[in-house]
């Protein structure tokens, strides 16, 4: 029998890359798309239309707001596993099973978006995204982290300068997330703007400490 490892119990089956490859991009593709489901307007009957659906619409901005967090940040995430995989030449359980946990939190994320987006005002709403992106973030900085630590796993061999910058960029997220939920104390709603912090962030860690 196979575990959700990918390992054999008797034998030495793993999953191939590629196979872990198309199950990452599929769950990805689909999660990205899901968000859209958030985004559902109250109709107004069709004689009241026009006078009531741009308000509608304008009163829909925290949901918008989060909605476009999420999508771009999952865009960076898929972007990370591309840049990081790119190492990879064999799977291990261990990276099958890091994998999965990503996936997890992934598919969660339409579900956070959704609640923080319709309850922006509300922390505990606000603080299930953060805390997602945060258990997100730090996931992927277990997969560069296991990758750099298991050579045997990789291509070619990830230089020590190589490691440093991946476990920068891989700690961005989890920083902005953490951030974000110190300012739901504050301000629910605000806090969701510390995301807008991730661009400079990284550009900052290109540009300053990429050597």
């Amino acid at each position: 029998m196979w575990s959700l490892t990918g390992q054999e119990d008797e034998g030495e089956y793993r999953i191939s890359k590629n196979r872990l490859e198309a199950l990452f991009d599929g769950i990805f593709a689909f999660a990205m798309t899901l968000l859209v489901t958030g985004l559902v307007i109250q109709p107004p009957s069709y004689s009241e239309a026009a006078a009531e659906l741009p308000s509608l619409v304008a009163a829909m901005h925290p949901e918008f707001f989060s909605f476009l967090i999420a999508f771009f940040v999952l865009a960076s995430f898929w972007l990370v596993h591309h840049r990081q995989f790119s190492f990879v030449r064999t799977i291990d359980p261990a990276l099958v099973q890091i994998t999965l946990f990503i996936l997890a939190f992934t598919v969660l994320m339409p579900f956070t978006t959704n609640v923080s987006g319709d309850y922006s005002e509300v922390q505990v709403a606000v603080d299930l995204f953060h805390a997602n992106m945060f258990i997100l973030g730090l996931l992927f900085f277990i997969h560069w982290k296991h990758l750099v630590n298991n050579p045997g796993l990789t291509s070619v061999e990830i230089s020590k300068q190589d490691a440093v910058n991946g476990m920068r960029r891989a700690m961005v997220v989890p920083f902005v997330s953490f951030l974000g939920i110190a300012c739901s104390f504050a301000s629910p709603s605000w806090s969701m703007a510390i995301y807008l912090l991730i661009p400079p962030l990284f550009f900052i860690n290109r540009r300053y400490f990429t050597a």
